[in-house]
Parts: structure tokens; sequence; C-alpha cells
């Protein structure tokens, strides 16, 4: 599985260390270990219409319930006892993700077509930085990218370990008995989870599936790169990071590919970095085509950042959250920094023009 499509969930330590336990409870899952799940054949082995549930499960099993929602939007409070006799699509997605930003636009269409035939789209919302779990920025999620199926706000994600899941964004396609008999992790797959989603309704003929951004990847691209001490990695600068406390640091005379930096005053705690002084300044050594970061504003003033690519202005690389090499952060959101047509290797500087800049994680694709 291509790890840049997935985005992992918790610690980088996860995906390196619990490989082994998902391979483990698929395993079980599939020789019935798991108490709480009464398997079938999945409805793909019956074709009907001249389709079949494509890449379904060779086992389904019953889909787990909503649990621990601190709230619902669009809509009241859904239990999946009530969606029996209803072909529902959960979405696991957080609004910061790039990668599920990127299938938004396949589950509005989705919801548009077919809801009216019988599908459920219910967005699980399952928190990875504290301000995800805040309802006002998830309600101007909702509103910026013009979401209108039901969200749940999975802030403690008790349902997320109801499915046992382990990504940003993943799917889960549960037939009208309740059973999930289809998964996709990641993005892609758009034309075949829409055919299943036909499939399951008792649609006849193949989806005519829209085309929205896709990613676009270069060899050894960069890694999903996290800013606080908690997940950090490849951080190349001069001095020790001072944990929780603010410090003043200097951009070394060399940064290698994947390795950041700082300079001026920051704080770095576990889930962010903070500056602390206007011209605090962030250094990034990248390989990647698109250059996204997760940013905020700890007073909730507006901020300006200014960019350099390669040491002067962004020019025409410049993304779309950064007109003119220059971002404007009003909220705690994921931004477009760069956009260089062709993958190639860069050098991206972020520099604040007043404190209280925060930084999350640098994203690429």
């Amino acid at each position: 599985m291509d790890k840049q499509v997935l985005r992992v969930g918790y610690a980088v330590f996860i995906r390196k260390f619990f490989g082994r336990l998902v391979i483990a409870l698929v395993t079980c899952a599939m020789l019935g270990v798991h108490a709480k799940s009464h398997y079938a054949f999945a409805d793909g082995v019956r074709p009907h219409g001249g389709m079949t549930l494509e890449n379904g499960l060779a086992m389904s099993y019953p889909a787990p319930k909503f649990s621990g929602i601190a709230a619902w939007l669009n809509g009241p409070p859904l239990t999946m006892a009530e969606l029996k006799g209803k072909v529902v699509l959960i979405d696991f997605w957080t609004y910061s993700c790039i990668n599920c930003v990127r299938t938004l636009p396949y589950l509005s269409d989705w919801y548009r077509k077919y809801h009216r035939m019988g599908l459920i789209i219910v967005g699980v919302h399952s928190p990875e930085f504290g301000f995800e779990k805040r309802i006002g920025n998830v309600k101007a999620a909702l509103a910026h990218y013009h979401i209108r199926y039901p969200v749940a706000l999975d802030n403690d994600m008790a349902t997320w370990n109801n499915y046992n899941n382990l990504y940003w964004p993943a799917h889960y396609l549960i037939n009208r008995d309740g059973m999930v008999v289809y998964t996709h992790f990641g993005e892609g797959e758009y034309g075949v989870t829409e055919n299943n989603i036909r499939y399951l309704l008792g649609l006849k003929g193949n989806a005519q599936t829209i085309s929205a951004e896709t990613p676009t990847y270069m060899a050894n691209e960069t890694p999903e790169t996290y800013l606080g001490y908690a997940r950090a990695e490849s951080f190349s600068g001069n001095e020790v990071v001072s944990r929780d406390a603010s410090a003043l640091y200097h951009f070394p005379a060399d940064l290698p590919v994947d390795g950041w930096a700082l300079s001026g005053k920051w704080t770095v705690t576990a889930e962010k970095i903070v500056a602390d002084a206007k011209g605090a300044a962030l250094r990034l050594n990248f390989d990647a085509r698109r250059v996204f970061l997760v940013l905020g504003t700890a007073s909730g003033k507006p901020i300006k950042v200014k960019l350099k690519l390669n040491g002067v202005s962004v020019g025409d690389s410049a993304g779309g959250d950064a007109p003119g090499g220059v971002v404007d952060v009003k909220r705690n959101t994921l931004y477009r920094l760069i956009d260089q047509k062709t993958p190639k290797n860069g050098l991206i500087e972020i520099e604040t023009r007043a404190p209280g800049l925060e930084a999350y994680a640098f994203t690429f694709g």
C-alpha cells in the first residue's frame, strides 16, 4: 500500500511498529475470533444486473456502532440500527488532512446523486490535532467545502476504535442489511467505490465518476513532516530543541533533503511550534511538487506569513493560499503554500510577521 496516499493515525511509531498487529487483527477477523463479529459472505459473490461488488471483502461483517460522538452536524444523531435498509458510506476524515480534502468532492457528488435513492454518507470527523476538536472549526470546514451530509464529531476516537481504523481517509461501505462489504483506505479507487454504491442500491450500468484534484508524486518524495516534538523527525538545526519553553534558534549553513530548521524565538510543544516574536522563521528542504502546511494563530487574530522558495519570492510557484508569496493565516487549517507545476527539489522558508503563529505539520503531493 503506497505510503504517500495514506495518512496514518496517531504517532509515527504506530506506522513503524504496529503493521504486524494489523495483519494479525485481519487474520483473527477472518477466522471469526472477534466476539462481536458474525461473518457472512459479501454480496459481491452474487452478481445482479451484470454488476458485482468490485474488490469486496471476502467476508462481510456487522457495521460497528457510532459511540462517543461529541456532536452531530448537518442533521440529528444517527444509529446503525436505524440505518438498516439504507446503503451507508462511512468516511473517516479530519479537515486539516490534504488526503481527506481531496476526497471531499467525490463524497459530495455521490451524496448529491444517490441520497434520494437510499445512500447515507456519514463523515466521522476523527481529529488529529487538538484544534480539530472545536465544533466551530469543523462547522467552518463544512461550510468551506460545501459538505451537506451528516458529520459526527468523534473527538475521543471512540468510533474510530470501534472500526479498528488506522487511516485518514478511510471508507467503509455498508449494505442494506448493516454489513460492511467493501473498504478502501487512502485516496483513489473512486470509480470502484461509486460502482459499488450503485450495485448496493440496485442501479444498473457503470457510474460516470467526476474527476477532481489528484496528487502528483515523485520518487523519494519528502514524507509527512511533523513539527511538534511528540512526532518530529528530521530536525536539522544546530541547537537541541527546548521542549515547552521559548528558545532562540539559528538556521544551519545547509539543510539535508527532508531536513527542517528554525530561526528566531520559538516554543516547541508536543503538537506544534509557536513563534514567540516577529521575524521567526522555518525552513524545509523538500522533494515534491506541492507543499501544504497546517497553520494557526494562537490569539485568533490574523497573522501574515511571508514565503520564499530557494531564497527568492515564490512567484508562479505560489500555492492557492499564498498569492504573491504571502499567506493570511486566519484560522487553524491546512494551507496550500507551494505548487511548482512539476515535482522537484526546493527550499521553502516561512517567516511570520507577528508572534503567535502556530505550525503543526507539512504534507506533500
